[in-house]
């Protein structure tokens, strides 16, 4: 995204006049305003990357920038990639591991599968047992 889509109003199409500069370690911001129509806009300097809060997410974003809204497709396959990615994931260190218990670790087949199932049932235990702590706080 290139700086120059900020230096213009996007409702009245006047040059912005930056009122405020934010400058961190981490990020830096620019409040921009309106001469004309008062809007207010606080936009980020496109190469900082920032997850903390600051006076960015603080002020609302009155003046949209120009960009390219993400359909519901483009999301659902965002997440379905992470997930199989995540499973492939899964599926190899769990061959990893079987594959260096049995041969390092002289264990039997029968005896990790059965000490894996274990793990697991206890694993949804846990999961299933943690709102219920929560809940109780």
């Amino acid at each position: 995204m290139s700086e120059d889509q900020y230096e213009f109003c996007l409702h009245c199409q006047s040059r912005v006049d930056i009122s405020f500069m934010e400058m961190g370690l981490r990020i830096t911001a620019k409040i921009l305003t309106c001469p004309n129509c008062g809007i207010v806009a606080a936009v980020r300097v496109p190469s900082a990357k920032s997850k903390v809060p600051n006076l960015v997410s603080s002020i609302p974003n009155l003046v949209e920038p120009r960009r390219r809204k993400s359909t519901m497709f483009e999301n659902l396959n965002a997440r379905f990639r992470r997930v199989l990615v995540s499973l492939i994931a899964a599926v190899f260190v769990a061959a990893v591991l079987r594959h260096v218990l049995h041969v390092y670790g002289y264990i039997s087949r029968e005896d990790i599968r059965t000490g894996s199932l274990i793990a697991l049932a206890l694993a949804v235990l846990f999961y299933l047992a943690i709102p219920a702590i929560t809940r109780r706080r």
